[in-house]
């Protein structure tokens, strides 16, 4: 009997699994449609867009954004913002560099993500308890922890070259493992663990909850405000890590590091589909956002373009993203 009832819930499962699989299409679709005529227009417009050597840059030029962009999706995914993550990238980068020094590398690394970790906890504990729109925190974070990177450096970007954990440093930023850059692999593992963590965990579906209805989760006896600071802080986890491959990948820590990064993360979280107005979206959608917005510097880059129509370019995308996720939300 029980050989029969597994047997009658094989076609049950498969139904179960094409359905999830057409809404994901479906809600993915346009995302997945832009990605595909990205890479058929750069693959038109210049013939080194497909070679090998171009492909490896662009996965390694990808590489912050994609680890920033975790951290991003999951605070727009409880439906706030955080603004102060290029400038907590810069400070992971210049203590990272400065604290190898005079500690072992795996301390200094351990030490980096600590502290601006913690700067991410602030920030949330700021928006939960005393209940300040998230917008105007991670602005001040913004400007406060820049501050702290140009303070810490004197303005001067700061050399691990020639410290007792240079080789791993390099190892790293350019290193590979087979044909694999080990940049890469630690942004698929960082992916590979959000993904995990939100589709399988309680606190993964605390924060869908959280975005798509707060009232519903206080009144289910969920403390809103102690799981409010997650994102946050896990958003400045994420800069820690992505300031720490950067270096890796520069050689120096500089106070300069992440200018403009929030803007990209944000594009690359609502390009993919996550809703603006939090509840709803997904990990392989921040993917495909990632990839769309570094194809488009890529093919920029490959072009000669100057930085400048780059940067009206970005916000110009934001705004349409946005405008788009705005009307997607009405429709539901």
């Amino acid at each position: 009997m029980s050989e029969k009832v597994l047997q009658a819930d094989v076609p049950k499962r498969k139904n179960a699994a094409l359905s999830g699989m057409k809404v994901y299409f479906k809600e993915q679709a346009i995302p997945l449609i832009v990605l595909l005529m990205m890479v058929i227009i750069a693959s038109c417009i210049s013939p080194v867009f497909l070679s090998a050597p171009n492909v490896s840059n662009l996965v390694v030029q990808v590489a912050l954004n994609m680890v920033v962009a975790m951290g991003m999706f999951v605070v727009i995914l409880t439906g706030g913002i955080d603004l102060g993550v290029g400038s907590v990238v810069a400070v992971a980068g210049v203590l990272v560099a400065g604290f190898m020094r005079n500690m072992p590398v795996g301390v200094a690394i351990i030490a980096t993500m600590a502290i601006c970790t913690l700067i991410g906890c602030f920030n949330g504990l700021i928006v939960a308890r005393l209940r300040i729109a998230p917008f105007i925190v991670t602005l001040g974070m913004m400007s406060f922890a820049r501050g702290v990177a140009y303070w810490y450096t004197q303005a001067i970007p700061i050399s691990w070259t020639a410290t007792s954990g240079a080789d791993f440093m390099y190892w790293l930023g350019s290193g590979t493992i087979g044909p694999v850059p080990v940049i890469c692999l630690a942004w698929l593992l960082m992916i590979a663990a959000t993904f995990i963590f939100m589709r399988f965990t309680v606190i993964g579906r605390i924060m869908y909850s959280l975005g798509g209805n707060e009232e519903a989760v206080k009144l289910s006896g969920i403390s809103v405000a102690k799981w409010k600071v997650f994102p946050y802080a896990f958003s400045a986890f994420c800069c820690a890590l992505g300031g720490i491959l950067l270096t890796a990948r520069l050689g120096v820590g500089a106070p300069t590091s992440g200018d403009g990064l929030d803007m990209d993360a944000i594009a690359s979280v609502v390009i993919g589909g996550v809703s603006f107005a939090g509840g709803s979206g997904s990990v392989s959608g921040v993917v495909i956002g990632v990839f769309i917005l570094g194809i488009i510097n890529n093919i920029l880059d490959l072009m000669n373009v100057p930085n400048y129509p780059q940067l009206m370019l970005k916000g110009a995308i934001i705004v349409v993203a946005v405008i788009l996720s705005t009307i997607r939300d009405k429709k539901r």
